[in-house]
């Protein structure tokens, strides 16, 4: 079985992240565009894929929780969206 493209994430998705405090509360958004090393530029949202992060988020689908670091941060996000381009 093959999932259908835009529901799991890969290199080059662009999501939409929830960031989220010990009672599942959402306390910011998140834009997050997963790409290769050489295209990254965090200030625009595009980050490489061998971040912490980006690992932890590659192959997850809308709606999984993911625990992770960001800026050496423990951080726990929720997937709410999933584009590619």
């Amino acid at each position: 079985m093959s999932l259908p493209k835009g529901v799991i994430i890969m290199v080059w998705s662009s999501l939409v992240l929830a960031e989220l405090d010990e009672k599942d509360n959402i306390t910011r958004p998140i834009e997050y565009t997963i790409v290769p090393d050489n295209e990254a530029d965090t200030a625009n949202g595009r980050f490489g894929e061998s971040l912490p992060a980006s690992q932890a988020l590659l192959g997850h689908l809308t709606g999984d929780t993911v625990e992770t670091t960001i800026d050496d941060r423990p951080v726990r996000l929720r997937v709410v969206s999933i584009a590619h381009g």
